[in-house]
């Protein structure tokens, strides 16, 4: 391929970044196509990898479904597609050993998160998408827009070229990885639980003797999450934290993958408090509601998922139990009317400003506490006199007193936060709060 049509396609980026790849990797790739090559890499990684999360969230907002999450391991991979796509359009025929099998451990993680092969491949057809719109949209050939169209056929092929050697090392990849996966014996155990979590039929004496844990019992289920990739035995260790405080006399750990494990605990009790339990920087916990036999396994794990849907959709650090956010997850089924509903019942305090998320939580707690001030104040760390003082204003504001239609009040600002947590969650509500208020 042409080294004239190289410079345009892999200018400076406008920012630099941390890159998610190797360094071996990124050394490997300079040498074959050059430090501009592998910055545009490295820029369009991140690029992608911001393009892909925002279009999986409009379509879990479309489906309800909050099952995929792109994490720094995809954040790598995407890296590793758009270092692939450099070396083939500098001539590069083949992946660079280094390459190669960072693609194969990153198909190796797939398998372990319960990916089907069109995860990666899904991956690879977003990226080939955004990487041909960008690059394409800079293809200006020196001689001149003559050469235009001989130049983005080039292109084309280039990067047609690339997806299919990749995809080609995924698949043969994936294929050997799911065979090693499924015949260990924790593979075994992931593939048995992920039947039960999918509502199959599964013998409770053959659960019970192949995972070593007696799933008659009942669970509590624990979901431990990290955004970054983290060592096994740290999750394990928040797992086990948690379950030991809720009093469980058995466990069942689950690894799902580099970044999220699966747990579950026998006879809990009922009402242990598992808020604020301490958890690693960077860990997440969310736990379900106590049930009997597999479907209660499967249940509880559910609710866990749900709870940690809302815990990140808040942006709230630490462990989420769904019996606390239960309500929040009925009222938000509909999250369109729930919005609406938010915002008719809370007028000005559904604003996106310091001083309305001040009184929303203030108010909050101030109905949390059966309406007591000095309960209030000490949950909040402020005065009393400020609790009353923002309680009153919130009944300005609003234009209606506490005590009419207190439940949907209280619905309202358990709703508002999840819906209203940050800035680009809380466009819907607010606008309907402006537009009723104006």
């Amino acid at each position: 391929m042409p080294t004239t049509a190289r410079p345009p396609l892999f200018p400076a980026p406008a920012a630099e970044g941390a890159p998610a790849c190797r360094a071996e990797v990124l050394a490997e790739a300079e040498a074959r196509c050059g430090r501009a090559g592998v910055r545009w890499a490295v820029a369009t990684g991140r690029a992608l990898l911001a393009d892909i999360t925002r279009d999986l969230a409009d379509r879990r907002e479309l489906s309800g479904c909050d099952d995929v999450r792109l994490t720094s391991d995809d954040h790598a991979f995407l890296e590793l597609v758009a270092l692939w796509c450099a070396l083939r359009l500098s001539g590069v025929r083949r992946p660079p050993d280094a390459l190669a099998h960072d693609v194969e451990a990153a198909v190796r993680t797939h398998v372990e998160r319960g990916f089907d092969l069109d995860g990666p491949l899904t991956l690879i057809r977003m990226a080939h998408a955004g990487i041909t719109r960008d690059l394409m949209g800079r293809c200006d050939p020196p001689e001149g827009p003559a050469h235009r169209v001989a130049a983005l056929r080039e292109l084309s092929d280039g990067l047609f070229d690339a997806v299919e050697v990749l995809c080609g090392l995924v698949s043969a990849g994936f294929s050997r990885e799911r065979q090693r996966w499924r015949g260990g014996l924790a593979g075994q155990r992931r593939e048995l639980v992920r039947r039960v979590l999918r509502g199959e039929h599964v013998p409770e004496d053959r659960a019970t003797g192949r995972l070593g844990y007696d799933v008659t019992q009942q669970h509590l289920a624990v979901l431990v999450r990290s955004e970054t990739e983290r060592r096994g035995a740290d999750l394990e260790r928040a797992a086990l934290r948690l379950l030991g405080r809720a009093g469980c006399t058995a466990r069942l750990l689950v690894p799902a993958g580099a970044a999220e494990l699966w747990a579950w605990g026998a006879q809990p009790d009922a009402g242990a408090v598992l808020a604020g339990t301490p958890l690693p920087d960077g860990v997440r916990a969310a736990t379900g509601l106590p049930a009997p036999g597999l479907a209660g396994m499967r249940a509880s794990h559910l609710q866990a998922v749900t709870a940690a849907g809302i815990g990140a959709r808040a942006g709230a650090a630490g462990v989420h139990e769904y019996r606390d956010l239960e309500l929040v997850s009925l009222l938000a089924a509909h999250e369109t009317a729930a919005a609406a509903f938010v915002a008719r019942e809370l007028g000005p305090l559904a604003e996106d400003s310091p001083t309305a998320r001040a009184l929303r939580a203030t108010l909050k707690s101030y109905l949390d506490s059966d309406r007591s001030p000095a309960a209030a104040a000490k949950n909040l760390h402020v005065a009393k006199n400020t609790v009353l003082y923002r309680v009153r204003k919130a009944e300005r504001l609003r234009g209606s007193p506490l005590g009419e239609n207190r439940l949907r009040l209280h619905a309202a600002l358990h709703l508002a936060e999840v819906l209203l947590a940050g800035g680009e969650r809380t466009s819907g509500a607010t606008a309907t709060a402006r537009t009723q208020t104006a």
